[in-house]
């Protein structure tokens, strides 16, 4: 009854237990990240932003390392720390930090800080493609109206991103003659919208009697009078009316995307952390097929680009087929060696009963069902029958004796209750250190195939030593004259028997001998599994193909698009190509080429063969370079050596930690002179490239972009009482387009407020 009620419970455990591809960790970083509102030189960002912030940061406690990145538009700080830090603490006193230093930057920068957390990069669940006529613009506001709403309404959805096509947005075109006449400037116009819209802001307390009460503003723009109306300036008073006009308009765009050359957008689901990945993904496939009868007439078609729940499905799915393979092939040679079947069937229940009991210390240590978990019982499935077997095999031999039942169960589990005992904890004692590593990514690596192993291991082990027992006695008693002869007929004459006999006679008259011949072999073994790479560089065959496409920095996006059309036509008439996938922004662009199913027997050609026939067709393109990636993301821009991650902790690392995917080496160069250092990258870039087993080599420096430098006269500006912070600030106004960083609500709708 013990046994029934664990077991049943387990099964109420594992329907609670959530089902992930990885699991999902915390990773001991945080990340500063100062955004300045236009272009600016990295020493600039370097002197007045990311000093300043280091300076800040660096006397925090648990720190164990500071790094930092400056580029044109953004700096980055990642924060490491040590493994015992209370990270919620952590990124308080770090925001409370950063608060403090903030009101002695430059206005124009906004900073921010972020956790890594590797479970919400794990919920983004699904990309859809939505295509039709019209142009990019129509499929989206088609997108935004017809099909949003819908996928949102899914339970489990968290949240769905469009890209693609412009998007829309309340528009103030400013009239430069009236500015100029009244005196006002764009920047102006944009301090008096967002001074005026806030969103809910706490701004003091009230005490009234015994309690106190909080004041909170809000002040939202819900009617575009509102804005019309503000006053820019108090001599007049001059109102947005007067200086600009007032309408919904779209943004300018920043990115392309087409499917075998025609427009599309992308739409990326993100799902609750809380929801059951492929329950979710089948309950949006059901949507979509009902959306796509739906918009059939409106020349519209969604189709899942990238869906995380069937990667996840395939790859729990085959390594439960295979543990249970395993378990039924272990199961049959016992029904050999036995030839009892009751026997079998008994031995056989301590694996559902360990599998599913050990599901139950797998909700109460928070640890989910994922690739990791069940590979550890997978491996465990092959040991759990170890423990049972042995004190079976030792019953039964006291059975064999014509002992009573009673006397042959209770001596023969007596005789080997230590044995059993000392060999389960010698396995589990192996996944102790894990525990003490300093690698958080070994902890996790410990943690759940660890748990996995140690849990249904004991549970094994205690099947073994009472479960187990007590139905050998249950058939001994029912059959007492069913004699166990299968040990009757074990003899020395059997052939097998003799040879081991042999050996173990030899051994044990030459003991000297089989130490040394145990030694030799034990460093055979060592020096081949040394001289053996535990990599391989044969390329794993996939249906996809991933570009990265850079081209010379300032290159505008039309520039961009043009290269990459050219790209897609000579793509197209690619034998084994389902379709083309392409995502353009400026000096950048992502081409994922999906290959048809058994794509091998369309030409006979393997995956490296169509990567030459691709690199053939599109070496001669102007201006631009090409990488392959073996993993691709959704969106997701890597190589070029634009807008390097240098100094990143690498914390989506878990696939490459594990061996999955290409193998990649990082080389990195420190010194004060900035151009010595980038001349010696780029002379080890011309050596690496030269090695044979080197693929590709990247250079993690931006190249230098077109510039117009503006330098002033600090006197001049000090006798005119003219601050560097006020012209910047006028400066960043000079975009022909530029962001508020205030919404627009209309019902559930909110647009972004640009001025032009």
């Amino acid at each position: 009854m013990i046994f029934i009620g664990l077991t049943l419970m387990g099964v109420v455990s594992y329907k609670q237990l959530d089902v992930e591809l990885f699991p999902n960790a915390q990773a001991p970083y945080l990340v500063v990240q100062v955004s300045a509102q236009t272009e600016v030189d990295p020493g600039y960002m370097e002197k007045q932003a990311i000093i300043p912030l280091e300076g800040a940061i660096g006397g925090l406690p648990g720190i164990e390392e500071l790094t930092s990145t400056a580029a044109q538009r953004r700096g980055m700080l990642y924060v490491s720390y040590t493994p015992n830090t209370d990270l919620k603490y952590a990124q308080l006193k770090l925001q409370e930090r950063i608060d403090e230093v903030r009101k002695t930057l430059p206005e124009s920068f906004t900073i921010t800080v972020q956790k890594v957390d590797l479970e919400q990069m794990a919920n983004q669940v699904m990309s859809l493609e939505v295509r039709g006529s019209g142009g990019a613009n129509r499929v989206r506001q088609l997108a935004d109206e017809k099909i949003v709403k819908r996928i949102e309404n899914i339970d489990g959805i968290a949240g769905v991103t469009i890209f693609g096509g412009q998007e829309k947005t309340l528009e103030i075109t400013l009239n430069k003659d009236a500015c100029d006449a009244y005196g006002v400037t764009p920047y102006q116009v944009r301090n008096a919208i967002s001074q005026n819209g806030r969103d809910r802001t706490y701004v003091g307390n009230v005490y009234a009697g015994n309690q106190v009460h909080f004041v909170h503003v809000s002040s939202d723009y819900t009617d575009p009078r509102e804005i019309e109306n503000l006053v820019i300036k108090e001599q007049g008073p001059v109102l947005l009316k007067d200086l600009a006009s007032v309408y919904f308009g779209v943004k300018e765009q920043t990115s392309y995307s087409r499917v075998n050359g025609m427009e599309s957008v992308t739409m990326t689901l993100v799902a609750d952390a809380q929801v059951n990945v492929i329950d979710l993904s089948e309950s949006v496939k059901g949507v979509v097929v009902q959306l796509n009868k739906e918009l059939k007439p409106l020349e519209l078609e969604i189709k899942i680009q990238d869906n995380t729940a069937e990667v996840m499905k395939k790859n729990i799915d085959e390594i439960v087929n295979l543990a249970i393979t395993g378990g039924l092939l272990a199961i049959f040679i016992l029904w050999i060696f036995l030839k009892k079947i009751r026997l079998v069937l008994s031995i056989a229940l301590s694996i559902p009963i360990s599998v599913y009991v050990a599901f139950n210390i797998f909700y109460a240590a928070g640890i989910t069902i994922n690739s990791l978990t069940l590979v550890g019982m997978a491996l465990a499935i092959g040991m759990l029958v170890d423990n049972s077997v042995v004190v079976l095999e030792n019953v039964y031999r006291h059975a064999s004796r014509r002992e009573p039942p009673d006397l042959a169960v209770v001596q023969g589990t007596k005789e080997v209750w230590r044995s059993v005992f000392a060999s389960t904890l010698t396995t589990v004692m192996v996944f102790m250190p894990f525990i003490f590593s300093d690698n958080y990514l070994v902890r996790i690596l410990g943690a759940n195939i660890g748990i996995s192993i140690v849990s249904t291991l004991m549970i094994s082990m205690m099947v073994a030593l009472v479960l187990i027992p007590m139905l050998t006695h249950l058939i001994l008693k029912k059959r007492p004259n069913d004699t166990p002869g299968v040990f009757e007929k074990i003899h020395l004459h059997q052939r097998l028997i003799q040879v081991y006999m042999l050996f173990l006679k030899s051994s044990l008259r030459n003991p000297a001998v089989t130490v040394i011949g145990g030694l030799v072999i034990f460093f055979i073994s060592l020096f081949g599994a040394l001289a053996v790479s535990t990599n391989t560089l044969k390329e794993a065959e996939t249906r996809e193909i991933s570009l990265a496409i850079t081209m010379p920095q300032g290159t505008t996006l039309d520039n961009t698009d043009i290269a990459v059309r050219i790209l897609e036509e000579r793509l197209m008439d690619l034998a084994e190509k389902e379709e083309i996938v392409t995502e353009t922004q400026e000096a950048q662009a992502t081409v994922r080429i999906t290959l048809v199913e058994k794509y091998q027997k369309i030409k006979d050609r393997k995956l490296p063969e169509i990567k030459s026939d691709i690199e053939r067709r599109i070496q001669d393109i102007p201006l631009i370079e090409y990488e392959f990636q073996q993993f691709s993301t959704s969106g997701g821009f890597s190589g070029g050596g634009g807008g390097s991650s240098a100094g990143m902790p690498e914390t989506g690392g878990l696939e490459q930690f594990m061996g999955i995917g290409v193998q990649q080496e990082k080389v990195l160069i420190k010194g004060q002179d900035f151009n010595l250092m980038k001349a010696v990258a780029e002379d080890i870039q011309y050596y690496l490239e030269d090695l044979s087993t080197i693929q590709s080599v990247s250079l993690g420096v931006q190249d230098n972009r077109p510039e117009v430098r503006m330098d002033f006269n600090t006197r001049e500006m000090g006798e005119r009482n003219v601050a560097l912070n006020s012209v910047m600030s006028e400066l960043s106004s000079f975009p022909t387009e530029f962001s508020t960083g205030v919404t627009f609500k209309e019902g559930e709708e909110e647009y972004d407020i640009l001025i032009k």
